[in-house]
């Protein structure tokens, strides 16, 4: 792109619509009014009103951005009844795109509308706005005519406004960096509270593809057993592009991992290959690098034409994918002492159950349940993590207690049903002297009180029962009825399901019953599948 030091008035480039004119002779109007405004609509506006003050019939006003990377000049800001359509422009447009690769103002006709008995023309003058010691924007004005328009006179109108256009873009400019900015502090603060490796995947990848505008996006992260890229999210992809893998410096994706490179691709319909046929016409890759290590790559790509990303956008989603490393393996490692953590419970569950036979593997069949009912239930989270811990512990006061309670093939005596009772206010001391059990403490508490407000140890009814117990209450009471006991066989689970429904609405919560229901014909649906592998 020419460099423009100078500060007189663009030359302008004869056209055969110029050459066609005649000599224009000395301007007899009032001289040019410009507003101290560096706002550009009300600058547009202005300039509108003094071209249509000098004879001119001024349809429309615009001010445009030149992007270098991307060939494209792109709208700023319009004013009039016919403005111009809101897309990139490419640096070979006849009018706007000459006037700001070739540093020189350019007159030219853009359109001709007829009627039943008339006709007129649309003749677009643009001229160049320096920016950084180079052509940076252009600022031009469309007018209706049978003829060409005289150039003396666009240029005498246009000209007292080019320093106050050439601030309009810097402001521009300056805005568009610092919102960038906010947005990214923004995922930032939002990434650095999240624990789970989904989640953070999830909010990048959102995030991102709203920040640019993009219509297609996907995280692709670097499975380490088989050495390969593959699409852990993905949004506007078809299935086989999501089910698909890439080796490191394979393809755009597999190449930006390996370099450790960011690419912006902005001719993407020239390109044979699986980024055409995703319909992807403009893209941005870059890595997700945590200091020497690169976890994967973020994409995200347009499907208009000509290209919206920039190299403003590349920047800024480059930072993204930072932070998102950053998240990323803290999530990773969050997870990891979370895994170990819950493998730890289960094996003190495992060594506490081998006192008794009849409760073994027990324990872990009521977390599957009260978990996937949970999950079904919306829950997530704090308060699914909250019940992973009260399956594993909900019966520890069974076993601190001393008593086999659950082998017994007789009516119990007051003391065994009174220690039958007391088991959940036992495991609950034991559990609120331990401050990171803390949020299981009231599930395991209340999980034998009844829906109808008959059960223990408060009597609460409905609602006022936390949530976190009604559905261990159900996982709990299925899993019972479906293990052997002394005193009688298992039932299946149709029968355990069909009892539970009965009891719905007085011992168990309707919601966690039904919710049981969905999970386990889910199941039943996908075993053939399981099978036919």
């Amino acid at each position: 792109m020419r460099s423009r030091r100078s500060s007189t008035p663009p030359a302008l480039e004869e056209t055969p619509e110029t050459a066609r004119q005649s000599v224009d002779q000395p301007s007899l109007a009032p001289s040019i009014r410009v507003p101290s405004t560096i706002e550009a609509g009300p600058l547009l506006k202005a300039l509108q009103t003094q071209a249509e003050s000098r004879a001119l019939d001024a349809v429309a006003a615009h001010l445009w951005l030149v992007d270098p990377t991307s060939a494209t000049a792109r709208l700023v800001a319009s004013v009039g009844t016919m403005r111009p359509a809101d897309k990139p422009i490419p640096l070979d447009d006849p009018v706007i795109g000459h006037a700001a690769r070739d540093a020189c103002a350019r007159l030219g006709e853009v359109a001709r509308m007829r009627t039943h008995d008339s006709e007129t023309t649309v003749w677009r003058f643009a001229v160049p706005l320096e920016r950084a010691g180079d052509v940076g924007g252009v600022l031009a004005l469309d007018v209706l005519g049978d003829s060409a328009p005289s150039t003396a006179s666009l240029q005498e109108v246009l000209t007292p406004f080019l320093p106050n256009a050439s601030a309009c873009l810097a402001v521009h400019v300056a805005r568009q960096e610092v919102a960038d900015a906010e947005a990214v502090l923004a995922i930032a603060r939002e990434m650095s509270r999240l624990l789970d490796p989904d989640d953070v995947i999830s909010t990048a990848l959102d995030k991102a593809m709203s920040l640019v505008g993009a219509s297609t996006g996907s995280v692709m992260l670097l499975d380490e057993q088989q050495g390969v890229l593959r699409i852990a999210r993905a949004i506007g992809l078809p299935t086989s592009a999501i089910e698909s893998t890439l080796q490191p410096g394979e393809g755009i994706a597999g190449w930006v991992f390996a370099t450790k490179q960011p690419l912006l691709i902005e001719d993407l319909p020239e390109r044979p290959g699986r980024a055409l046929r995703h319909g992807v016409k403009s893209a941005v890759c870059v890595p997700l690098a945590d200091g020497d290590d690169v976890l994967g790559v973020l994409n995200l790509g347009t499907k208009s034409f000509l290209a919206r990303l920039t190299e403003s956008h590349l920047k800024t989603v480059e930072i993204i994918g930072r932070q998102t490393a950053i998240a990323l393996r803290n999530a990773q490692v969050a997870e990891r002492t979370r895994e170990l953590y819950f493998q730890s419970l289960t094996a003190l569950v495992r060594a506490l159950e081998t006192k008794d036979p009849q409760a073994q593997g027990g324990t872990e069949r009521v977390l599957e349940h009260a978990l996937a009912i949970a999950r079904e239930m919306g829950m997530s989270g704090d308060e699914l993590d909250a019940i992973h811990v009260a399956a594993l512990l909900h019966d520890l006061g069974m076993i601190a207690s001393g008593a086999d309670l659950r082998s017994i093939d007789r009516t119990l005596t007051t003391v065994e049903r009174g220690l039958l009772k007391a088991h959940p206010r036992i495991a609950a001391e034991i559990l609120a002297g331990l401050p990171a059990l803390s949020d299981a403490v009231p599930i395991v508490y209340h999980h034998h009180e009844r829906y109808d407000g008959s059960g223990y140890l408060e009597g609460l009814a409905g609602e006022s029962i936390p949530a976190g117990a009604r559905v261990l209450a159900v996982a709990d009471a299925f899993v019972a009825m479906t293990s052997d006991r002394p005193y009688r066989p298992a039932m299946t689970p149709a029968q355990a399901l069909a009892e539970l429904r009965d009891k719905a609405g007085t011992q168990f919560d309707p919601e966690a019953v039904a919710a049981l229901e969905r999970v386990l014909r889910g199941r039943q649906e996908r075993a053939p599948e399981r099978g036919a592998r």
